[in-house]
């Protein structure tokens, strides 16, 4: 009976042409597998935030309410708030839901770059079966088994590396870098008219708008570009004109922006967010929040949060940027003035933090370790390396560069999710199955590939699954709704002891940080006589903060007029006559 299921499925990979579907069935059940652990992950996941999230959340609000200009930040790339603008435009979610809303959308995009990720995968099946190698001595692994690889590992990939649990525009640039591949794959094909070419620009356009990282990247896809299709046999200039063409398409994409980022920055700019990370990773300025201009030699800062408190180190920041905490909204606007610079200890010491989390990367869950020991002990029995057509290097370069220009500043999972499986999917076409390999061990090595990642991401579907079922209450959010009850109103300024980088409760809440004491002043405001606790305190009502929160219990000391904030971790203080009666049920 196993030999006859084993010949039927010789069989049908026999009748899977190269780049043709595969059976409808095959097709449906991926389908529906992703969108039914897509929406199980975003919702079990709805209630997750970053402080980057909560910039977008409003930006996007902004943008719904006031219109399109406010979608132009220093820091903030424009085309994520701008889909979230849509959504809350015509939804209109209660303060309770918007970031299950965000997940949806995020739902959304990963649906769209699943379909993406098909033509990509579509793409490298068939440039592999143009590779002109003889299939005496050794044959390529089966178009239909290396479509259930692709499709297992972006499963896999969607739960360790980048899925819609994140509520951050990496899944639209994940949209758009599949798809740009695949028109890379197009091209080397022979297949590049002048329609492929402006799809092509528009692709790397969407791309630039999704996450400024994208611009210089979108260099080196054009170049890959016009070499590929010198290579699919055009001549010079109607390759030059062709990639002209992809050129202006994409300046049709990203001048409107650049221009208006130029003319609201005084210089010329394509997005600040490179330098601050360059500027924070390798020059060592002050991470995130509260740049003063330290170290020397980083710049000087031209409108920085203003510093009103030495012992502890107290930060107002009032005006004039907006959202519930302004140094988040707009961090190119607080960092006008760094002077990123090359700094060789700085550069080292990055290149080994990339090492050891691209080693993380490549270590999550364990699946890749097993397909790479199966693949190392079945390289003398079974297996082959092939090549693919002249040229194809070219296709994966944009990738290869994407990682190394993460390399060179930070590396986080989303931002390399998919130009890393698109080069591992690319080495695994490398693999051919010699012609006299045992059938038995060939199964084994297709099963062991399958079920190392479908495992892995089983086992993560039960957390998704146990979270569903817990279903526990949103913190931040009962922090919101004991503010309104104490007497906190929406649109209030209030002062945070604390970083608010993560008070996810003043979005919620309606509120503005507007000064805060950051964490790493907080000892020192514990460690502090009462009499200067209580001057600290008495500045932060000085400036306009008609309270202050915290979470740490040693800043919240009950002598000084703390109080806890009922059924959460936080503690509010105010002025006795600004302590409002409890709000009537």
């Amino acid at each position: 009976m196993h030999q006859l299921r084993g010949a039927q499925a010789e069989v049908r990979d026999l009748q899977f042409p190269a780049g043709a579907p595969p059976e409808p069935g095959l097709q449906i059940f991926f389908w529906c597998v992703v969108v039914v652990l897509g929406l199980l992950r975003a919702w079990a996941h709805r209630n997750d935030v970053a402080p980057d999230s909560i910039s977008y959340i409003e930006i996007g609000w902004a943008t719904a309410r006031c219109g399109l200009h406010q979608i132009v930040n220093g820091h903030w790339s424009p085309l994520y708030p701008f889909l979230l603008s849509l959504v809350f435009r015509y939804f209109h979610p209660a303060a309770q839901r918007e970031f299950a809303a965000a997940h949806l959308l995020n739902f959304a995009v990963y649906v769209a770059s699943f379909a993406s990720f098909q033509l990509f995968l579509k793409e490298l099946i068939l440039l592999r079966q143009t590779a002109g190698v003889s299939q005496l001595k050794s044959s390529p692994v089966s178009p239909r088994t290396f479509w259930i690889w692709g499709n297992v590992f972006f499963l896999w990939a969607s739960y360790f590396w980048l899925g819609p649990a994140w509520v951050t525009p990496d899944l639209c640039v994940a949209v758009f870098v599949y798809l740009a591949t695949a028109l890379l794959f197009r091209i080397r094909r022979g297949r590049g008219n002048w329609l492929v070419f402006v799809a092509f620009g528009a692709t790397l356009g969407l791309g630039y708008l999704a996450k400024t990282a994208m611009f210089p990247l979108s260099c080196v896809f054009l170049f890959s570009a016009f070499c590929l299709c010198r290579i699919a046999g055009a001549s010079i200039r109607a390759a030059a004109f062709r990639t002209l063409l992809a050129a202006g398409v994409f300046t049709g994409f990203a001048l409107p922006l650049i221009i208006s980022l130029s003319a609201q920055k005084g210089r010329p700019t394509f997005g600040d967010s490179g330098a601050l990370n360059y500027a924070m990773d390798i020059d060592r300025v002050t991470l995130w929040v509260h740049w003063q201009g330290e170290p020397p030699g980083t710049g000087n800062p031209v409108h920085p949060t203003r510093k009103i408190f030495s012992d502890p180190a107290v930060y107002e920041f009032a005006s004039p940027v907006a959202g519930s905490y302004p140094p988040w909204y707009d961090p190119s606007y607080w960092y006008e003035g760094v002077r990123p610079h090359f700094f060789l200890k700085g550069q080292l010491r990055a290149l080994f933090r990339s090492a050891n989390m691209y080693l993380k990367i490549f270590s999550k869950s364990g699946a890749l370790w097993v397909v790479s020991l199966a693949v190392w002990v079945a390289r003398k029995k079974i297996l082959a390396w092939g090549h693919f057509a002249s040229g194809a290097w070219l296709v994966a370069l944009p990738s290869a560069a994407a990682l190394a220009m993460y390399a060179l500043v930070l590396v986080e999972f989303r931002y390399v999710a998919p130009f890393a499986l698109i080069l591992m999917l690319g080495m695994l076409a490398r693999i051919r199955i010699v012609a006299e390999a045992e059938p038995q061990l060939t199964r084994r090595l297709h099963l062991v590939v399958i079920l190392a990642p479908a495992l892995a991401a089983t086992w993560a579907l039960t957390g998704d699954l146990y979270d569903v079922i817990r279903d526990e209450p949103y913190q931040p959010w009962v922090v919101a709704q004991q503010l309104r009850t104490m007497g906190i109103p929406p649109r209030t300024d209030v002062g945070y002891i604390g970083t608010g980088l993560d008070a996810y409760w003043a979005h919620l809440a309606g509120v503005r940080i507007i000064v805060e004491i950051p964490d790493k002043e907080q000892p020192r405001f514990v460690a502090a006589d009462a009499a200067r606790r209580q001057q600290v305190l008495a500045l932060f009502s000085s400036v306009g903060a008609r309270a202050v929160i915290t979470r740490n219990p040693a800043a919240a000391n009950p002598a000084d007029g703390w109080r806890p904030i009922p059924g959460t971790h936080h503690f509010i203080w105010q002025q006795p006559w600004l302590i409002a009666a409890p709000e009537k049920k």
